[in-house]
Parts: C-alpha cells; sequence; structure tokens
C-alpha cells in the first residue's frame, strides 16, 4: 500500500558478560524478544514492512546495529528497553539519530514505561514512548507516520510536541482477547540462537517460549506490573496451534510457558492440560512454567504432570515470615512448605526463587533464607540480589527514604554480586560488598552438598547435560576457593 512506513525493531546489544557477569554467562538465558516479535506480527497484519534486529542474540555491538539499521532505511524505529539496558539504548539512540535524522525513535518495554518523561528529557534524539501493551499503540502510529492524522489520538503514547512539551496521551487500555494479535513473527528472529538458562532446560535440544497469558492480579512490591493485574489469556485453541506450529517448524520436545502466574484460572488450566492430553502432544512435548504458592492443588498438580510439565518455578523470595509480609507476597512460610512437598510428590521438579538483601533485612535473616531454601531442597535454587526497579512500589517507597543509592541504571542487575557492579540498594547498616559476597555464599552453600550433587548425577541424561552440571560445578568450585583464599 502506497505511503506505508518502513519499521525495524531493535533488541538492544548488551552482551551476556554484562547482564550475568563473567563466571554465569553461559549460564544465563538468551531468550527470543518476543515483545518485539508480537509488534511486528501486528504490523505485518496491516501490511507495513517490518524487521527485527536482535543485537543481542547476534552477538553485534552498537556499530553493528547501526550499520544494520543503516542498510535497512526505515522510517519508524522501536527499540525494547529494560532498565539495565538504559546506556545501550541511549547510546544507540544517539547514533541512529545522527546517521539517520529523517527517521522517528520509539523507546517502549519496562522502563520506558515506568519512567516516561526522564527518558525523554534525557535521551533526547527520542521521539516516542510507548507505554505499557504496545501492539496497537505501534500499529497505530505507523499509520500517523504513514497518512497523518491526530496524534493525540494514539492511547498510550508519550511524546514532545512542537513547543517541546513532553505530552501525555490518555493510557491505553490493555487488550482483554489476546487472540486479536497474531502469533509472535518468530520467522524475523534468529531462531538458532537462543537459549533458555540451564536450569530451566531438560534436555539438549531447543527450548522455545510460549507466552500463554499477561497480566498478574497479586501485590508484590518488587513487581511493576507492566501488563496489569488483569490475567488475560490465550484461548486454549489458539495456544495449541502455536504449539504445534513450533513442534513442526523446529521439532521441539520441550518448550516454556511463559505467564507471571500460569496457574491463576484454575478452570483455564485444566482445560488446557486437557487439550495437550488430548491432542497428544503431552507425549512429545515437556514444558515448563512460573507459578505462586497459593494458586495450585493437588488437582492441578496432578494434571499439569500428566500433561507434559516437569517443572514449576515458585516464587519462596524468603524464608522470613516478617519479610515475606513486608513485600506483601501473601503467603505464609507454611504453604510454602506444604506446596513444595505435594509438588515434589507428584513428581514435578521446582525451581525456586529467593532474594538477598530485601528492606530492613538482617544477616541472621538472609542466612534464614538460605537454609530455608536448603530445607525445601527444590532442585533449583535462583538467589537475586534485591533490586527496585522504577515502576515497583518497592522503588518509591526506597525512593522516598532516600535509600536508593545511586540511579546508574545499567548496574540495576539481580546478579550484581557476579559482576563489577555497585549495586544500588543495601538494607540499612549493611554493605555492598557483604551483600554481594552473600550470592555466591548462598549458591555454594545449596549446591556443594552430597545429597545435592548426587541427586544432579542422578539427572544425567546425556553428555550435554553432564558437561552443563560440570561447568556449573567449576563455578562454585573455584568460587569457593577464592573466598576461602581471601
Amino acid at each position: 500500500m502506497p505511503g506505508k512506513i518502513n519499521t525495524v525493531l531493535i533488541n538492544p546489544p548488551m552482551s551476556l558478560e554484562e547482564r550475568y557477569g563473567q563466571d554465569l554467562n553461559k549460564f544465563g538465558a538468551n531468550s527470543e524478544p518476543l515483545g518485539l516479535a508480537y509488534l511486528a506480527a501486528n504490523l505485518e497484519k496491516h501490511n507495513y514492512q517490518v524487521s527485527i534486529i536482535d543485537g543481542l542474540a547476534l552477538g553485534f555491538n552498537l556499530s553493528e546495529v547501526v550499520q544494520k539499521v543503516k542498510e535497512t532505511k526505515p522510517d519508524l524505529v522501536g527499540i525494547t528497553m529494560l532498565t539495565p539496558m538504559y546506556q545501550a539504548v541511549k547510546g544507540l539512540s544517539v547514533s541512529l539519530k545522527r546517521i539517520l535524522p529523517e527517521s522517528k525513535i520509539i523507546l517502549g518495554g519496562a522502563h520506558a514505561t515506568a519512567l516516561p518523561k526522564d527518558t525523554l528529557l534525557d535521551i533526547g534524539p527520542v521521539d516516542y514512548i510507548c507505554q505499557g501493551e504496545g501492539e496497537n499503540t505501534m500499529k497505530e502510529l505507523a499509520d500517523f507516520l504513514s497518512f497523518g492524522g491526530d496524534i493525540s489520538k494514539i492511547d498510550g503514547l508519550v511524546y514532545r510536541n512542537k513547543n517541546a512539551q513532553i505530552i501525555f496521551n490518555p493510557a491505553r487500555q490493555f487488550e482483554n482477547d489476546l487472540d486479536n494479535l497474531p502469533a509472535p513473527a518468530r520467522h524475523l528472529l534468529p531462531m538458532e540462537k537462543y537459549r533458555l538458562t540451564a536450569s530451566r532446560v531438560k534436555k539438549q535440544g531447543f527450548c522455545p517460549t510460549l507466552i500463554i497469558a499477561r497480566g498478574c492480579p497479586f501485590n508484590c512490591s518488587f513487581c511493576s506490573h507492566p501488563f496489569g493485574r488483569t490475567y488475560r489469556h490465550h484461548s486454549v485453541g489458539r495456544i495449541i496451534s502455536e504449539l504445534k506450529g513450533l513442534i513442526n517448524n523446529y521439532q521441539i520436545s520441550q518448550a516454556n510457558f511463559e505467564a507471571d502466574t500460569l496457574t491463576v484460572n484454575k478452570s483455564f488450566l485444566i482445560s488446557l492440560c486437557q487439550s495437550l492430553i488430548e491432542e497428544g502432544i503431552a507425549e512429545k512435548l515437556q514444558w515448563t512454567c512460573e507459578s505462586r504458592i497459593d494458586t495450585v492443588d493437588v488437582e492441578t498438580l496432578e494434571i499439569m504432570k500428566k500433561a507434559g510439565c516437569w517443572q514449576i518455578s515458585y516464587g519462596i523470595e524468603s524464608g522470613v515470615q516478617r519479610l515475606l509480609d513486608l513485600i506483601n507476597k501473601g503467603v505464609t512460610l507454611e504453604q510454602i512448605e506444604k506446596i513444595v512437598m505435594l509438588t515434589k510428590k507428584t513428581g514435578i521438579t521446582i525451581r525456586g526463587f529467593f532474594m538477598l538483601g530485601l528492606p530492613c533485612e538482617t544477616i541472621k535473616e538472609s542466612w534464614q533464607t538460605i537454609n530455608f531454601a536448603k530445607k525445601l531442597d527444590p532442585l533449583w535454587a535462583q538467589f537475586t540480589i534485591t533490586i527496585p526497579y522504577p515502576g515497583t512500589p518497592l522503588f518509591k517507597q526506597l525512593k522516598e527514604q532516600g535509600q536508593i543509592r545511586h540511579f546508574n541504571w545499567s548496574y540495576y542487575n539481580t546478579w550484581g554480586g557476579w559482576a563489577d557492579k555497585d549495586i544500588p540498594f543495601v538494607p540499612q547498616g549493611r554493605e555492598p560488598s557483604e551483600i554481594k559476597k552473600l550470592q555466591k555464599q548462598a549458591l555454594i552453600s545449596f549446591y556443594l552438598r552430597p545429597g545435592k550433587l548426587l541427586r544432579f548425577l542422578r539427572e544425567v541424561r546425556s553428555f550435554a547435560v553432564f558437561k552443563k552440571y560440570l561447568f556449573g560445578f567449576f563455578i562454585l568450585i573455584k568460587n569457593k576457593w577464592k573466598k576461602s583464599s581471601a
């Protein structure tokens, strides 16, 4: 259609070492940027020319990304931005505007959504911010740039007017029926480059992510709710269709079902599991997901297991009830122990998420969390440093209290204990070096136990799995030695 603009969407260049630190970069995830793939699919649906440059997956540096964009000559450049990507996005925006001054730049993602005004003021080359869910905002902006119209009618858009004033259009309502959005445009991605974190993969081979639902109704203070508080899911038919496409196109035997909390809607989950069984998918595909302790029961766990679920990641966060209450987790230690036991009994393995350095957490309480993790004994445990991300109640609270140490967004990294970065928050009376050291100590204490090592050996089904475990063991031994020689 004449007049329609050309768009390029970018996942900015940022090395895995920058994200996870020198030791953990081989264990960290390098997942498909499905947010960009959804945007691209919706633009393609409306006959727009669009491409995706995944600078992270392709291992590009800034100049290589800029060169690729230059070859594309886009009218509109969309860049996704999580908080740790801030400096990379800023540098990319400056470089792109210098060589393509007529191209419009729009930022989206969690950080841009949380701090749109600050971002526009600081990154001059950026023309627009997309707040929240972006598919329809991007399509309407593409229409505006192609044919003109009234930019003030594009909900979810933040921009400068002709007088350089920053204008906030009305917030965009979330898409109620996710099936209105076409399946993500994976054909525009370098699919052979992606991998999940080692703890989330059961076997050799590619393990793609499938977005099942958006939105979370819970109130954890460390979450920004980028997709709102209403749980919205794709229809079972749409999910089955997308899964069959992945099986046929990529010969997968495993997948990651993405939702903030997959098990919120029990009737939907049971219907999905029944369809996986009836369609024969459960026989040839195993999957992993994330859930909450207070949203599962015996019936749910049993049908999930039958439908191919091999692992659930639970956000446990702390082994101290006072701290769980402080972050509005809404569960008790007794509930956690009960559901962990039931999950294991069902035959589903567990990946537990734990947070270190919560507000007003003492050193003793940090070790209570580490010891609680060892008591629960999930197959995998992830100990992350508490980071107050913009857009979360935790960020607002700590900023008002003057407890945030700096706003160098590139250092907002939950794996800061493994990287040479100054973490932005530590509980009062504690030191950054102690919190960072504690993150390593937690992993060493959890994994370097005879029983845990034997259990991992029993899990070995291939040389690839053995190699993965051996590499992780080497990292922990190396850091244990560093600790003892310090």
